[in-house]
């Protein structure tokens, strides 16, 4: 509520009294006041409490890189075994219709789940698909007692964010930065493809942002992406999900007055995402990369890319760098693909790519941050154990 000199003098002491009360008390209630915790947030600080040490492992694969904060995975635990499930009540619609990203963030789990099983002393043999007859169970994770060992890539656990903010124009990515990531992709059916040329630079802004424009476009993707936006402070914290405005990057003085604002409408944060990708995402960006595997279709690869995504975004923490996927190509291609329509993202992807044997499916920007990025709600323990 803005509120000038001649505002305040027609108002009076007790009007002037409720109306900034009011003001306040909407501030409060969209978290203005206690971004970051609650109990939505306490996963990232008591993620090592359990006295469990299969709970603890499980506790780090909450933590990991997930597509909308969706959160698609249910662990079940026995003596010394940890399986691991896809929860399609979770899926996000036709944001994901073929459940890529769905399986990609499980593979993120299992990669802080597998760092985090050596830090407590086992030794993790993962099965990927172990039960041909359901993909809903994605893996599981054999434990044999071995000496404990940690590694930076598992103290980066509670470290690692997406951040969503403008990147450091005036600083480059380093060679060695390029050369360290690349050593952290070991799967033979896994990837990873730079945008180094500016040609390509460019290419892959272009398609990111035509895709991005496309999709707002896309009714149906527009409101299955729209549900899963979460600026009520209650809403938030029952469901400890979902994309945040705290979680957005926002500076400072612009998120406290979007919190003063009503909820935005579906309208509203379409266009503000686009704006987003066009004038910040883009060409912020310090390097631009994109995930590929041989068969985009196979859950096995799909859960191997995630764990390399895991990986990587992991190092980069380690190294003060900042990382975001840019999936928006990638759900255009697949709503594509869903619809029967042509292909104009599919091919602009493979373009990109430029080798008809592997299929892009994880596109992402990185770089130097200007702010630090701020913690996602997560669900905890008691509600992702089957």
């Amino acid at each position: 509520m803005k509120l000038t000199r001649r505002d305040i003098l027609k108002l009076g002491g007790v009007t002037l009294i409720a109306a900034v009360g009011g003001s306040i008390f909407r501030a409060t209630d969209q978290g203005m006041f206690s971004a970051g915790q609650g109990v939505a947030y306490e996963a990232w600080i008591n993620w090592r409490d359990a006295t469990n040490p299969l709970e603890r492992i499980v506790a780090a694969g909450i933590l990991a890189s997930n597509p909308h904060n969706s959160q698609p995975w249910i662990f079940r635990i026995s003596e010394s075994m940890i399986d691991l499930f896809a929860a399609p009540e979770r899926q996000i619609g036709v944001i994901d219709p073929f459940r890529r990203e769905m399986y990609i963030g499980l593979g993120c789990a299992l990669e802080n789940m597998r760092l985090a099983a050596e830090a407590e002393g086992f030794k993790a043999d993962i099965r990927l698909l172990p039960d041909p007859t359901t993909e809903l169970h994605a893996a599981s994770i054999s434990l044999t007692e071995s000496a404990p060992a940690t590694s930076p890539l598992f103290e980066a656990i509670p470290q690692r964010h997406t951040n969503r903010a403008a990147y450091d124009t005036t600083r480059s990515v380093d060679e060695s930065t390029f050369s360290g990531i690349n050593a952290l992709v070991t799967e033979s059916t896994v990837r990873l493809i730079w945008m180094r040329g500016s040609s390509s630079h460019k290419r892959f802004g272009e398609v990111a942002i035509a895709a991005a424009e496309a999709l707002v476009a896309d009714e149906q993707q527009s409101m299955d992406s729209h549900k899963w936006w979460r600026q009520d402070w209650d809403e938030l914290q029952e469901n400890a999900d979902g994309i945040t405005l705290d979680a957005q990057g926002i500076p400072p003085f612009i998120l406290g007055a979007a919190k003063f604002l009503p909820d935005m409408s579906r309208s509203s944060n379409d266009q503000s995402f686009v704006k987003n990708v066009r004038d910040i995402y883009i060409p912020s960006a310090g390097a631009f990369g994109i995930l590929a595997v041989n068969n985009g279709k196979d859950n096995t690869q799909r859960l191997q890319c995630g764990q390399v995504w895991q990986r990587i975004h992991l190092w980069a923490a380690t190294q003060g760098l900042a990382m975001q996927p840019l999936n928006q190509m990638t759900e255009r291609a697949d709503r594509e693909s869903q619809l029967g329509i042509e292909p104009e993202f599919g091919n602009a992807i493979a373009e990109l790519i430029g080798d008809k044997n592997w299929t892009g499916i994880m596109p992402f920007r990185m770089g130097h941050p200007t702010t630090a990025a701020s913690p996602s709600p997560r669900r905890g323990l008691d509600q992702v154990l089957g």
